[in-house]
């Protein structure tokens, strides 16, 4: 599907057939391209969109370069697949920015692209690429602040007030799950950071190939453009620094409460060794022992058995074993 827009007259419209690209459009967005679209493209800009394979390579020089008189950059974009992010090309041609996509991406939505207003674009294309670049740099700023956001949660859930001795299996549990959660945002933050790298290489690949066909708008715009992106990527890290440092405390309060588990069974078993010795040894069956002809044997034996369990409490208690 192919969508053209004016970013200075924020309008937008499908393409339905046309030969030619109508007047004032400095913006096509390709959201998954059908062989009739892409031949329009290169009838109209002479420029072929590249493949979602291609999209998907990992080499610089696939992400960055050169088709004809089109700057083709390949940008990463987080995914809600935690496996991997999904890739936008951004295509700067003599004619119109070419954005292509095989998904739903919010960057590529038109009210998303005009937050800054109209009087805040620059016609021509490199105006259509810098307001993509600064709405995917919004984006980006949004979900660190999300994650900022879900972190705090995730902090009080594990250094919150103490759970009573009833609760500690329950806040085992929720341990486990939010260990679960973390792992998810640092995916996600994996995949920004990701996206943040490749924004800078784009930046200075643009600067670098375009620098002469920028006006000094453009080029103030694009150079605050990479300092935000330089901002957001020490963000990133901070928040990559906080997340491993909540699943080692997560990690490290389950450990605690296994080791007290591990504490009480030790200390039962150890209770538990006198009394059973006192009653194995009143269990044989020999004609010799006293105890069986006294008249209150069966209390003594019961008596001696609560002695032998009081001695090793009291002993565990004075030496605040627990």
């Amino acid at each position: 599907m192919l969508i053209f827009h004016d970013i200075v007259k924020q309008t937008s419209a499908p393409w339905a057939g046309q030969k030619s690209l109508p007047e004032g459009v400095n913006w096509i967005d390709a959201a998954s391209p059908t062989p009739d679209e892409a031949a329009f493209l290169r009838e109209a800009l002479k420029f072929e969109p590249p493949s979602l394979a291609h999209m998907s390579e990992i080499e610089s020089s696939s992400r960055l370069y050169r088709s004809r008189d089109a700057l083709v950059v390949t940008l990463p974009l987080p995914s809600p697949n935690p496996l991997g992010n999904s890739p936008l090309a951004l295509a700067v041609t003599p004619y119109a920015l070419v954005t292509t996509r095989f998904e739903p991406m919010k960057v590529c939505d038109p009210q998303q692209v005009a937050v800054g207003g109209a009087d805040r674009a620059l016609p021509g294309p490199y105006g259509a690429l810098l307001a993509v670049v600064e709405s995917i740099i919004d984006h980006l700023a949004d979900q660190l602040e999300a994650v900022t956001a879900s972190l705090v949660g995730y902090s009080h859930t594990v250094f919150g007030d103490k759970a009573t001795p009833r609760r500690q299996s329950l806040q085992t549990g929720l341990l486990k799950r939010t260990i679960q959660e973390i792992g998810r945002e640092r995916a996600l933050t994996s995949q920004i950071e990701e996206t943040l790298l490749a924004m800078d290489r784009t930046i200075g690949f643009i600067e670098q190939e375009a620098g002469s066909q920028l006006s000094p708008e453009a080029s103030a715009r694009l150079d605050r453009a990479a300092r935000d992106v330089a901002s957001l990527s020490s963000h990133e890290n901070r928040l990559g620094d906080k997340i491993q440092f909540l699943l080692d405390a997560s990690l490290g309060l389950i450990g605690v409460e296994q080791n007290d588990i591990f504490k009480v069974l030790t200390l039962v078993s150890v209770i538990g060794i006198p009394p059973t010795l006192i009653a194995s040894m009143y269990g044989m069956n020999f004609k010799n022992i006293p105890e069986y002809d006294w008249a209150w044997g069966y209390q003594y034996g019961l008596a001696l058995i609560a002695v032998s369990i009081a001695l090793p409490l009291l002993w565990f208690k004075w030496r605040r074993w627990f």
